[in-house]
């Protein structure tokens, strides 16, 4: 990222009315280095021009101010996030550079070059046998080294039969006296590969590169896989290599950046050959996705969630825009703007937008849910399973958003042009929360009595789809961690779409299939619309007696798209690994595989 560039001292006249007794109309500050301070309130410089400092970075706080006009450099300020105490946290920590980075990945074709064997690790993907077979596992493929050749004819397979996630390993002589290790992980049967068993295999071999620690690593595919597969193992072991401590001051892992040279021998390699550097820009993708996710709230708000992804637009010279309370007001989005009221972060909407070279053929407007704490409002998530200490996570749609929006804006697809939407605020509890029973108007006029302060999600997605439209777009593909029903129906595997167009379901499907993230088609119900009558609104935001929630929030949005194909993608199932308590990052790949290879 370029300096910012600041003249020396820049006097600000700022003016603030009854907003906090401590500020002094009309007093004078100055700005030195990097930030403004005033009255707690800490402006951190990014990229824009002073000419937009008025409309952006003061008008949360209804500050007024005046710059002599012998000053309008270019400078940058984000939007200021809000403080309670002067401690409280004014950004997202986001790593833009990881150890992957610093990987040489070499790809290499067995039947062309054998496998170097002077140091490190080599390791092997083998099938299982079959129960019904008598025929012990073979190693086909040779190294350089007589010794370790020998070794590998003789096979040393007692105890390992190859079931999936097994793993045997040795530490021998090679032919020059130095010792190297071996290592063979099971990935099960011959034909049976899908991203389930990638994922068990990455984690086997994940183990052994962090117990171990080897500086060269050479994995030997004796397996047959499709390149999308094979993509998704590289994927999944970038993902599991890297550690994220960025909230850690001490006990932090030694030596995490370890692997310097990474050889990958597997048959027919030119067939492989595109997916090295696909797999870097999706791992990373899924990585920032992941990052924002696990970032807690007290960082991860509104204003500093939205001043990320203004960062990111930045380094990806995509055009962007955040709309503040004024022009969410101007839009009339009172369904979005009243979830955020209780909550002392600002709303924050934000529009990022990828053009592609070439005549346009195809416009795609993503929108992911964004609120960055859900307390429930005064539909408390009190009761056992509410999971309310994991409520970071219900920002998950606009994380897959970015991190779609990081690997569009690295590959430059032609042809195409991305809006990147998300509604972002957070659902609090306060005097100024709206409350159980409220009658609300979305930004299509339509009336909205609050059944549940709980079933916010839909209310932001509902001002942001009739947004979306607006733009004139082809298709309207949401995602969003919406339905805790989620878990009961597919589980933690497979998320749900939902959508009113058979075309557009079908190419996400397959965008599925080549993304290894898995969705599942799951019915609108007509016959449940009329649980969400209510008798002084249009609609009630949920079923007065379905039980089928997905399905009830699916016939919700529904109402907020008039003609455009549209899809809606819940993934409260399926953003957090619940076992690793970590987030998945689910549905960058997805929804970049849609854009690369089945929006035209």
């Amino acid at each position: 990222m370029p300096p910012v560039r600041f003249s020396p001292t820049l006097r600000i006249t700022i003016k603030k009315e009854k907003v906090h007794e401590n500020v002094i109309k009309k007093k004078f500050y100055s700005v030195k280095k990097s930030e403004i301070t005033c009255n707690n309130f800490i402006f951190p410089c990014l990229y824009n021009t002073i000419n937009n400092i008025q409309r952006t970075a003061f008008e949360t706080h209804k500050l007024s101010f005046c710059i002599s006009s012998e000053i309008r450099k270019e400078i940058t300020m984000a939007h200021a996030v809000p403080q309670v105490v002067s401690l409280d946290p004014t950004s997202v920590p986001l790593e833009y550079h990881t150890p992957i980075d610093n990987i040489k990945i070499e790809l290499k074709d067995i039947n062309e070059e054998n496998c170097s064997a002077e140091d490190g690790l080599i390791l092997f993907l083998v099938n299982s046998v079959s129960k019904d077979s008598n025929v012990p596992i073979k190693i086909n493929t040779k190294v350089n080294d007589t010794y370790i050749n020998g070794f590998l004819k003789e096979g040393n397979f007692e105890s390992f039969n190859g079931k999936l996630g097994t793993m045997k390993t040795f530490y021998i002589s090679n032919e020059n006296k130095k010792y190297i290790s071996l290592a063979y992980i099971g990935c099960g049967p011959v034909n049976e590969l899908t991203e389930f068993e990638v994922r068990r295999m990455v984690t086997s071999v994940s183990t052994l590169l962090h117990d171990n620690k080897f500086s060269k690593v050479s994995i030997i595919f004796e397996i047959k896989i499709q390149e999308c597969l094979f993509r998704f193992f590289l994927e999944n072991l970038f993902y599991e290599y890297v550690t994220d401590e960025r909230f850690k001051s001490s006990d932090k892992s030694t030596n995490t950046d370890y692997i310097k040279n990474l050889s990958l021998h597997i048959a027919n390699a030119y067939l492989y050959k595109n997916e090295i550097e696909k797999s870097r820009i999706y791992f990373f993708g899924t990585y920032l996705a992941a990052q924002l996710i696990a970032a807690p709230s007290n960082y991860c708000n509104p204003v500093s969630l939205s001043n990320a992804a203004v960062e990111l637009a930045q380094k990806l010279n995509l055009e962007y825009k955040v709309l503040g309370i004024k022009e969410i007001e101007e839009l009339k989005m009172g369904a979005y703007l009243s979830v955020g009221k209780g909550s002392m972060y600002p709303n924050h909407f934000i529009h990022l937008t990828y053009k592609g070279k070439g005549d346009i053929k195809k416009k795609i407007a993503l929108v992911g849910k964004g609120i960055t704490f859900d307390s429930g409002g005064y539909n408390l998530k009190a009761s056992p399973g509410s999971m309310i200490d994991l409520m970071k996570f219900d920002m998950s749609g606009c994380a897959a958003v970015l991190g779609c929006a990081y690997c569009i804006g690295t590959m430059k697809p032609e042809n195409v042009e991305i809006h990147f939407l998300s509604a972002i605020c957070e659902n609090m509890v306060s005097k100024n929360s709206y409350r159980p029973g409220d009658i609300i108007t979305a930004s299509n006029g339509k009336t909205i009595e609050v059944g549940n302060t709980d079933a916010e999600g839909r209310l932001t997605l509902a001002d942001a789809l009739v947004y979306a439209e607006k733009l004139g777009v082809d298709y309207i593909i949401d995602i969003a961690t919406l339905t805790g029903a989620m878990l009961y129906s597919l589980g933690t595997s497979y998320a749900g779409v939902f959508g009113n167009n058979e075309k557009l379901i079908n190419k996400l499907l397959n965008s599925s299939k080549t993304s290894n993230e898995p969705i599942w088609w799951l019915p609108i119900i007509n016959e449940y619309r009329s649980s969400l009558n209510s008798k002084y609104a249009d609609i009630n935001n949920i079923s007065s007696s379905v039980k089928a929630s997905s399905v009830v929030a699916s016939l919700f949005l529904k109402e907020f798209v008039q003609n455009t194909p549209w899809a809606h993608i819940d993934i409260a199932g399926v953003s957090w690994n619940f076992k690793a308590r970590k987030p998945k990052g689910f549905g960058v790949r997805l929804l970049t595989e849609f854009v690369l290879n089945d929006a035209l």
